[in-house]
């Protein structure tokens, strides 16, 4: 090999070494009246499907998406909580600032309710931009969450998802996040 190529490789590691790499980890658990553990439902109890997010830069906007899927479910109630919500529905709720324009400036969090209608499947999107104010890094917290009922038992599989235009998740201008999914819940009687 020759000297010239061995350097121009070495130069090549030395970049992609100095270039930052920023992290941002997006995971789910369950909690409120029908969360047995973190992998049971109790059927016919209201769950909270809690996303948390550990971030350790200042992305100026995401776009993210979630479907619930069952082979042996087949519907799953949305529960209202008209006026307590981010969307009109008020089924999603956000956290740490993700509930108004104090982080996600330009509108706050949006919500696209793809196919959120109780029938399985069932997909939802999320997304928000800052203009004035800056995403700041913190560590591992509960950022939204969505109430549900599951009526039978089963297994329900909530995995990501997106919705036309994007095709992935975005997290911009800096990358894609990591994921943990899918989760899978058992639901019990």
């Amino acid at each position: 090999m020759s000297g010239k190529l061995v350097s121009l490789m070495v130069a090549g590691m030395l970049v992609v070494i100095a270039l930052p790499v920023f992290a941002t980890d997006v995971s789910m658990g369950i909690s409120g009246p029908g969360a047995i553990n973190d992998s049971t439902i109790k059927a016919g109890e209201k769950v909270s499907v809690d996303i948390y997010w550990a971030n350790d830069h200042q992305p100026m906007g995401f776009t993210t998406g979630f479907k619930i899927v069952s082979e042996t479910i087949k519907k799953i109630i949305h529960v209202p909580d008209s006026g307590n919500g981010i969307n009109p529905r008020g089924d999603v709720k956000g956290y740490n600032g993700w509930e108004d324009r104090s982080i996600w400036d330009l509108q706050g969090v949006f919500v696209v309710e793809r196919d959120w209608d109780g029938i399985l499947p069932d997909t939802i999107g999320f997304g928000g931009a800052v203009v004035k104010k800056r995403y700041k890094p913190h560590p591992k917290q509960k950022v939204l969450s969505f109430d549900i009922i599951v009526p039978d038992t089963g297994i329900l599989v909530i995995d990501s998802s997106f919705f036309p235009p994007g095709g992935y998740w975005k997290f911009g201008p800096e990358g894609r996040p990591t994921w943990a999914g899918p989760y899978r819940f058992r639901v019990v009687k």
